[in-house]
This record gives C-alpha cells, structure tokens and sequence, in this order.
C-alpha cells in the first residue's frame, strides 16, 4: 500500500513539473517573430551582422538547422524535423511554428540565446 502511494505522489511530481515546463515554455514566446534577416544590396540575405556568441563563427545562407526535440537548454520535445536557416525567420520554425529562444552553433555545438547572436552596429568590428 505504501509502494501505491509514493508511486501516486512521484507520477503527481511528474505531472507538475511537466505542466510548469508547459506554461513556461508559453510565457517565453515573443509577441513579434516574423522578423526576417536584411536584404544585401544584391537582394541576397546579409549575415554580416550575426556570429555565434562564443566562438564568433558566423553563419551563412546555406547554414540549416533542424527542428527537433531538445531537451536542453530549450526544453521542447514535439520538432517536427523542418530544416531552415534559423535566421531567415529569427528563430521561429516555419514547420510548426516553435519560436526557438536557443540556437546552437553549427561550429562549436555550444547553445547561445538566440538574440545574442545578432551583434549591434558597435560590435561588426570586434
């Protein structure tokens, strides 16, 4: 009987800690994410302005990611396998429409917030 009840009480701690996931996972979503990368003067997708935040590695228009279940630091496990440049939509899966706050690096496998991947005007020097 008390096996039943530490089961019952471990499957309730299950449940809330998933359901907290959940609703945190929804707070996240910014309101706006049909942002889109800057056009060249060529009418090709300018990349100059974004670089991994720890190794500086900068993306270009043939780099893809794919939309999968990652269970850290992003926390999300319904992907749905759309591989796209993540910052052609900034972020936001055009599959299933997840807005991705993590992005990892195609160079150094490291996970950034993917904000910070967009360097200011200041920064194209560095």
């Amino acid at each position: 009987m008390k096996g039943m009840q530490l089961k019952r009480k471990s499957s309730r701690q299950i449940f809330r800690l998933a359901a907290a996931f959940a609703l945190f996972q929804k707070s996240l979503r910014p309101g706006d994410t049909t942002d889109i990368v800057e056009q060249s003067d060529d009418g090709e997708p300018d990349f100059s302005h974004i670089r991994c935040p720890l190794c500086r590695w900068q993306p270009d228009a043939s780099s893809l990611w794919y939309c999968g279940d990652c269970p850290s630091p992003e926390y999300f496990f319904d992907g749905c396998g759309t591989m796209w440049n993540t910052f052609e939509t900034r972020g936001l899966c055009p599959g299933c429409g997840h807005q991705w706050r993590w992005t990892g690096c195609l160079s150094c496998a490291g996970w950034s917030l993917h904000e910070d991947w967009y360097t200011k005007e200041t920064d194209k020097a560095l």
